[in-house]
């Protein structure tokens, strides 16, 4: 007789043990989904090998949330020559499953990061029409060499595709034209053209937009929410804030300007809270006061992108501090992805380029990462974060 059983630490969250007892099979693939099947638009969250003696456990970390939509854990037991199968499925425990529903006004972001356009446009074209919400952030890298034909075949792409959405971009190391190059005297100047043809769209479209005292860093209230991108990157491709002054106006504007969450967009995670990279240490440590800033404040969420790494891979791609209700997302890349190799078995899906969709309620900050390639969802990359404290 095959057996699932789980031990889950709080509602709405994976994060547990996942135990299967399968005598005579070699591997459990474990999946979400509802009393009558799995879900078919969410890939496995797991493969999980069986011993001899026929037991089998997974450790959920990072936390990962349980979608809404499931009330079971379903488990695909294979037989030791892979020639059968046997489909079982527990129920998640009720006190497990997190029904509540959302209150106030619903924000909706698509993001997507580390396009690395260099000549054939058709995966940036994959990526945008993949996007699911009227306003888009871009992370950084949208090209490889920071020329201007890649970025004007990046404008070509949105226009060709989303011209009607709003797009909030920053720049990526790899949007900077090398020294060596020549250009302008920075290597940004292409970007900077880019960025004010997009942000002139928004401001189109009735967004008013403000700008730090170097014209590079801005903000955007969109509703009861402050999005503000900065830039990151300097001469020679350098993670570089000029002179502190962008520092400065990001301090004061999360201590003066009022809102229900304050969105960062910057390409790299140039704090200490950063999931996958240099974890419990500052990216750069002449960046440590980016995380003081946010830490004074409370109700960041600060998106970043550049390190290509998998939403599958096993620590996650996001944090929550609950003290002072900041998360932290290493948003996966439109590119390939690394796994790194720390898993024997995973779906192919898995090092799939992807994109990611936020969505921001009064109670709840929910993350969605789900394949460019496929549309699958993938349930490492998915989140739920609830900002009413918990109890117990």
């Amino acid at each position: 007789m095959i057996r699932i059983q789980t031990n889950l630490i709080w509602p709405g969250c994976a994060q547990g043990k996942y135990l299967v007892k399968a005598k005579g099979c070699i591997l459990a693939v474990l999946r979400w989904g509802n009393a009558k099947a799995p879900l078919d638009d969410w890939d496995p969250f797991a493969y999980v090998p069986v011993d001899p003696a026929g037991n089998g456990m997974f450790s959920f970390s990072g936390m990962r949330g349980i979608p809404r939509e499931a009330s079971h854990v379903w488990a695909r037991c294979y037989a030791a020559d892979f020639g059968s199968f046997e489909d079982v499925s527990a129920g998640i425990p009720e006190k497990y499953l997190d029904a509540a529903g959302e209150q106030g006004a619903v924000h909706h972001f698509s993001i997507l990061t580390d396009l690395h356009l260099v000549s054939r446009p058709w995966k940036i074209k994959q990526a945008l029409r993949a996007v699911e919400s009227d306003c888009v952030f871009l992370l950084g890298d949208s090209t490889n060499d920071g020329l201007p034909e890649q970025f004007a075949g990046f404008r070509a792409c949105i226009e060709e595709t989303v011209p009607e959405k709003n797009i909030f971009p920053v720049t990526g190391n790899h949007d900077v034209l090398r020294a060596s190059w020549g250009g302008d005297t920075d290597g940004c100047g292409n970007y900077a053209g880019f960025q004010r043809y997009l942000l002139a769209k928004a401001e189109e479209n009735g967004y008013s937009i403000s700008y730090d005292p170097d014209g590079r860093a801005y903000a955007v209230h969109i509703d009861d929410l402050d999005v503000i991108g900065l830039q990151c990157v300097t001469t020679g491709r350098k993670f570089l804030f000029p002179e502190e002054r962008q520092i400065d106006w990001l301090e004061e504007r999360l201590s003066s300007v009022p809102a229900s969450w304050h969105v960062i967009l910057c390409h790299a995670p140039l704090l200490a809270h950063n999931p996958n990279r240099n974890t419990g240490a500052p990216y750069l440590n002449r960046n440590r006061r980016i995380q003081e800033i946010v830490d004074q404040n409370g109700r960041v969420i600060f998106l970043s992108g550049h390190t290509h790494v998998s939403p599958n891979v096993l620590t996650g791609n996001g944090e929550y501090d609950e003290k002072r209700q900041n998360i932290y997302l290493d948003c996966g890349s439109v590119v390939a992805t690394d796994t790194s190799g720390e898993e024997g078995i995973m779906s192919p899906d898995w090092k799939d380029g992807c994109k990611t969709e936020l969505i921001i309620t009064k109670n709840t900050v929910e993350i969605c990462m789900s394949s460019i390639e496929s549309g699958i969802r993938f349930p490492r990359g998915y989140y739920r974060f609830s900002t009413v404290p918990k109890r117990g």
